[in-house]
């Protein structure tokens, strides 16, 4: 018979424990690579919301208090900027799609002037052209303005049982530029109950709170509900 040589066996016996160790240290340290990929992509910061999630924000909240100040009434007036300001911003038509989910339809969407931003001039809803929807729609569960807050003058006032006022004053709507206004005259027309809700942007970090949809937390990271005082 052939002799094998044992050194020879106890080489190979080495060769092939070594190449085990190998290929173990190889799979641990693909593995240890593909979890650091995964934690570096968790902890990776998020970009800037896109004008559609910002819309879809504003409209769901603004719906959600269109409908508690509405109450029973079902029906919605709608004030929409028009010349210049084009077609209806993206946060219209969200709100809109959003109300009709929840069982509310818009009466009526009045297009109105709120001035040229290119030129000299007041930028906002006209008082006129507020005071007149207020005596055209006075049975309706609310006014929604994406024209601005109402540019209302001292002795210019509406009436005790107008329906309840809600302002979007945004410095943008989606895409499109909103009407944000001056938050002094926001605050003097919640206190004179002219308007019952405004949204505005975030000045500060978003106040801690409890768990949050998706939607909810991009909105109060980056808009205020402002209210009238109790």
């Amino acid at each position: 018979m052939r002799r094998i040589d044992s050194r020879l066996v106890e080489r190979s016996a080495d060769w092939k424990s070594a190449l085990r160790v190998w290929r173990l240290r190889e799979r641990w340290i693909c593995g240890l690579a593909l979890s650091l990929a995964l934690t570096l992509a968790a902890c990776k910061p998020k970009g800037p919301p896109t004008p559609v999630e910002t819309s879809q924000a504003i409209a769901t909240v603004l719906a959600e208090e269109a409908a508690k100040v509405a109450g029973q009434k079902k029906q919605v007036l709608i004030l929409s900027p028009g010349g210049v300001w084009g077609a209806a911003s993206s946060v219209e038509e969200a709100f809109k799609a959003t109300l009709k989910k929840q069982g509310f339809s818009v009466v009526a969407t009045k297009t109105v002037d709120v001035g040229d931003p290119m030129r000299s001039g007041p930028i906002g809803l006209k008082a006129a052209d507020f005071l007149g929807a207020l005596d055209q729609f006075p049975d309706v569960g609310a006014v929604v303005s994406f024209a601005g807050a109402p540019l209302l003058k001292p002795g210019e006032n509406v009436k005790p049982d107008h329906p309840p006022v809600l302002v979007v004053a945004t410095a943008m709507m989606g895409r499109t530029p909103g009407l944000p206004g001056d938050r002094l005259h926001l605050a003097r027309l919640l206190e004179a109950n002219v308007i019952r809700v405004a949204i505005v942007d975030a000045s500060e970090p978003a106040p801690p709170g409890g768990k949050r949809d998706a939607v909810h937390q991009l909105f109060a990271e980056h808009y205020r509900i402002l209210r009238q005082p109790e």
